[in-house]
């Protein structure tokens, strides 16, 4: 994600900063940042586990026979991708597609609370097959079954791609406004003036 947004030299991320932010918190999902990740399979996926056993709040969307059989899909980074997570059965083989990352938001414009998506990503070789549509689906749906109003989000002005996905979903796009950041050295540098 950092690569495709030209953001490479700010990226500091690592597996052990995303695990204890977004899956160690003790609130459930979507209460606190929260991670969905699109996992797919050539195979139908096994249930494994019964839902009443999840330890979340979240029932996992399955959707099978997605067609993705009718589909050339040429993944070069298959095997980095395979899912850790490949149920009782190994030869599930089960590939991360793309993942969104969302947190509870709130603007005084609006009565309602919302969710503020920060971020959704499908892998090249998965886009234009509705992956996207699905994921933000899921956080539409989720949004509305908490009864909150609305999702809101951030587009590059540049990805004009990602600019006519949201209009065609009917969403607002506002030019107008910029993302301001203040991070790194200059947040640092900030904070000890205004002490």
């Amino acid at each position: 994600m950092a690569e495709y947004h030209g953001l490479s030299e700010i990226f500091t991320t690592t597996e052990t900063s995303l695990c204890n932010n977004l899956f160690k918190s003790s609130n459930p999902p979507f209460h606190s940042p929260t991670a969905l990740i699109l996992e797919i399979s050539p195979n139908p996926f096994p249930i494994t586990t019964k839902l009443s056993d999840l330890s979340t709040n979240f029932i996992p969307i399955i959707k099978n026979n997605c067609n993705l059989d009718n589909l050339e899909i040429s993944d070069p980074e298959l095997e980095t991708f395979k899912s850790k997570f490949n149920g009782e059965n190994n030869n599930c083989n089960v590939y991360v597609a793309g993942h969104v990352i969302v947190f509870p938001s709130y603007n005084g414009f609006f009565e309602k609370p919302g969710l503020y998506l920060d971020q959704m990503f499908v892998r090249k070789c998965y886009r234009g097959m509705r992956f996207g549509k699905m994921l933000f689906s899921a956080v539409a749906s989720q949004a509305e079954k908490m009864g909150m109003g609305m999702v809101d989000w951030l587009v590059a002005d540049w990805n004009e791609e990602s600019i006519n996905f949201y209009e065609k979903m009917g969403a607002h796009y506002i030019p107008e406004y910029r993302l301001c950041k203040l991070y790194g050295d200059q947040l640092q540098q900030y904070a000890k003036k205004s002490d």
